[in-house]
């Protein structure tokens, strides 16, 4: 059976999985135990993979609405839907009359990160909503702050580290997630080991 290398989507963590399938059936995920940063270690979000794939609710094709109905569509139709309905929504509104939400998945994904800036600068909205605006924004705006930048925010040296205290966080719960170091109860392990 065949054997893929992939990048779980499901957080910052990025942990390396290894996926085999049979055909287009998903058989096991396990974590990659050659993975240089999570050195085959994944929380239970990873495992989810395959019921996501699975899902009978998941699109894998666009979805456009005809007579009151979603059917599925072409990417070209679903681009002519949306010209037909957005254009006119700016056109007599304004740009800031629509808002964009960017979930967890686009950091994940190339071609999100190539032509999402791209898109959203042409279509001019301010109301740009994502998933650090719900969960991470005062992280960001104090790493802004006092870094000059919001994106600019620490990431400790975990492996490394001589003390590390938290405060207001569970990494053991967020599996290390802002801090974008997997295995976190083993890294935690280490640095007691360490002294």
């Amino acid at each position: 059976m065949p054997l893929h290398h992939r990048t779980c989507p499901f957080c910052e963590a990025t942990c390396g999985l290894e996926i085999e399938t049979d055909g287009r059936e998903v058989v096991t995920v396990r974590g990659d135990r050659n993975d240089v940063f999570s050195r085959g270690f994944i929380c239970p979000k990873a495992y989810g993979i395959k019921q996501l794939h699975e899902d009978p609710d998941r699109l894998t094709a666009p979805l456009v609405r005809r007579d009151g109905e979603l059917v599925e569509a072409t990417l070209d139709e679903a681009f002519e839907e949306i010209d037909r309905r957005l254009s006119p929504i700016l056109a007599e509104h304004g740009r800031n009359a629509v808002a964009v939400y960017i979930g967890n998945p686009n950091a994940h994904n190339l071609s999100a990160l190539l032509y999402g800036p791209a898109w959203l600068r042409a279509l001019g909205t301010q109301n740009i909503y994502t998933a650090s605006t719900v969960d991470q924004m005062p992280k960001q705006v104090s790493s802004g702050l006092m870094f000059g930048t919001m994106l600019s925010v620490p990431v400790p040296d975990v492996d490394r580290c001589e003390h590390l205290m938290l405060l207001g966080a569970n990494p053991l719960v967020s599996n290390g997630s802002l801090l974008t170091a997997p295995d976190m109860r083993g890294r935690l392990r280490r640095i007691r080991e360490r002294g």
